[in-house]
């Protein structure tokens, strides 16, 4: 069949000089059922001028990488096109700019020990905003596994509401406590459009299922062509990092 879905893309390319990734996998139709890695395939990056050849990587089948030193640049369109055993698709992405970071805020939990959540204020453009928490050089964290002294958090902030719907009324997560002198890793990340379909579709069917807003399950917003699902996004990123000291 022409439309027939033969490969899943994970495919993001950033303003950031780095080695970017594009993952590509085959579908799975089972439940909890693993999916298999597409090697051997011809994966091109092109702003229309300059194509861009990625390499599989030889310590993980399946994921293709740009030379270190690859940067996006904002608004130019970006094409993806992937060739594997006879077959081909595409996606064209543009690099959306990105808006300086609204820093959150945080709240304390307990007195004893002193510990504090982070809370978002919301954002003035669309975007992913990401906190990787480290609390592991602060005195009396310093012998605890990695997962009881690091977290990651998250904050989606789509162009219809502040704060997605769905997030207000997401099922229930382990809540982060934290102490001062923390280590706290910002991430601002563009969306467009389509990236937010797409991350919207996402996380209604793992993070956000079980929400007020439900969704029918099924294939989230794809910008690939037919016989491929996924997405090719292109952000830029503005990364800052702090020590949280409460009061500052």
């Amino acid at each position: 069949m022409e439309n027939e879905l033969r490969l899943v893309v994970d495919a993001k390319l950033t303003n950031e000089k780095q080695a970017h990734e594009v993952k590509l996998s085959l579908p799975v139709y089972e439940i909890n059922g693993e999916s298999k890695p597409v090697r051997r395939a011809d994966v091109t990056l092109s702003d229309g001028d300059n194509p861009i050849e990625l390499n599989e990587d030889p310590l993980r089948p399946g994921v293709y990488l740009t030379e270190p030193d690859v940067q996006g640049v904002v608004n130019k369109i970006y094409t993806l096109n992937i060739k594997v055993e006879g077959f081909e698709c595409w996606a064209l992405a543009k690099m959306e700019g990105v808006t300086p970071i609204n820093y959150p805020g945080y709240y304390k939990v307990s007195n004893d020990p002193e510990l504090y959540e982070v809370y978002f204020g919301g954002s003035d453009a669309p975007s992913v905003i990401k906190l990787e928490l480290d609390w592991s050089g602060v005195e009396g964290y310093e012998d605890l596994p990695g997962e009881e002294n690091h977290a990651v958090v998250f904050g989606y902030y789509f162009s219809v509401l502040t704060v997605d719907a769905n997030e207000l009324f997401a099922s229930n997560h382990d809540r982060v406590r934290f102490p001062p002198g923390t280590q706290v890793i910002i991430t601002k990340e563009s969306l467009s459009a389509g990236y937010q379909d797409y991350l919207r579709g996402m996380l209604s069917e793992t993070t956000w299922n079980g929400g007020m807003f439900d969704v029918k399950p099924g294939d989230p917003f794809s910008n690939l062509s037919a016989g491929a699902i996924g997405y090719f996004a292109a952000t830029s990123v503005l990364r800052d990092t702090i020590t949280f000291i409460p009061g500052i």
